[in-house]
């Protein structure tokens, strides 16, 4: 019997095949917040107002990292939209397995799918994965995650394909079809590649479950399916390339309206002490459709929508993701207030 010469295992062949696919991510941006001036509120209630104001914007700095793939030559990247495309002013920095760094432009992203497409302009052709073969994705294949985890550069880990459609839920953001894996997927590898034993592509690396029910968890990490990213990638590429036209958006407050029924605005500071809702931020119920959902639930014109689930609901901007996933017959928890 032959042992095989370590330079000759799958998994070192895999490995040479990919990591110089895999890039660095640190992503830079602010994050903005509308809030009710506190002076607004102050005079409005003691002085009966006359000075505002208006909201004021909060800013708080966002620095993400992360890693993404190389898909093409020219230099398209793929990565998660929580990598690479929050916050406002982004300023995205690449680096390549080889050490060059470069600007990166973000081109596309999709907050609830959690993917983006970045670009780089690289004097030369890169190394890149193709994706016209993917891993066949069997329960119990050997899997292989690269990345940058926790700042560590090119990093590798193995573990197997545990399980396929699985559903998770972050904040305001519910995924479903997901892969689970036991490799290990930590902060900073989000972003990169899930290879099987030859190289080929099973996912984007996601997430990591770290507790469940107040308890500590291990190996059990998400990937986004190479099949979903493959499509959103062509389709990405085809918009900003202009061989296609992007899909219209549909908006929490678009959405909300065509399955319940129910028509909002956002409600300034000033108007919501005219309302008697004490400066309190929220959306305005300014229209409710007869026997809509919102109608049967006993929602009125006039009332103030402050939470949707257990999110808060606090501009139509910010309504969360959930909103735009709901589904037909699905059941919501609306709190509001009334005046």
């Amino acid at each position: 019997m032959h042992a095989t010469a370590p330079q000759d295992e799958p998994i070192v062949k895999a490995v040479e095949k990919v990591r110089p696919t895999v890039v660095n991510i640190n992503a830079e941006g602010v994050e903005e917040q509308q809030v009710a001036d506190p002076f607004d509120v102050f005079m409005n209630r003691f002085y009966g107002g006359g000075m505002a104001r208006g909201n004021r914007v909060l800013q708080r700095p966002v620095k993400n990292l992360g890693s993404g793939l190389i898909v093409s030559p020219d230099g398209y990247i793929v990565t998660n939209q929580h990598v690479a495309g929050r916050g406002k002013k982004l300023q995205i920095r690449v680096k390549l397995a080889d050490g060059e760094e470069y600007d990166a432009q973000l081109l596309r992203d999709d907050d609830l799918q959690d993917l983006a497409l970045i670009k780089v302009s690289p004097p030369q052709p890169l190394p890149f994965l193709g994706m016209e073969k993917l891993s066949p994705n069997m329960l119990g294949q050997t899997v292989l995650v690269l990345g940058n985890p926790v700042g560590y550069e090119n990093s590798v880990s193995a573990g197997i394909l545990s399980a396929k459609d699985r559903t998770l839920t972050i904040g305001d953001l519910t995924m479903e079809g997901l892969l689970q894996t036991d490799a290990a997927i930590n902060p900073g590898n989000s972003g990169g590649p899930l290879v099987d034993g030859e190289g080929n592509l099973v996912g984007l690396s996601s997430a990591k479950m770290s507790i469940a029910q107040n308890l500590p968890v291990e190996s059990i990490g998400f990937a986004i399916p190479a099949e979903r990213v493959k499509r959103w990638v062509e389709e990405a590429i085809a918009i900003v390339e202009g061989k296609i036209k992007p899909p219209p958006e549909r908006s929490a407050a678009v959405v909300l309206k065509e399955k319940f029924g129910l028509e909002l605005k956002d409600l300034s500071p000033n108007d919501s002490l005219q309302l008697g809702y004490q400066g309190r931020i929220g959306l305005l119920v300014v229209g409710v459709e007869k026997g809509s959902p919102a109608a049967e639930a006993g929602i009125q014109k006039g009332m103030l929508v402050v939470g949707l689930g257990q999110v808060p609901a606090r501009t139509l901007e910010e309504l969360p993701r959930k909103a735009r996933q709901l589904k037909g017959g699905e059941q919501v928890v609306v709190t509001v207030l009334g005046a």
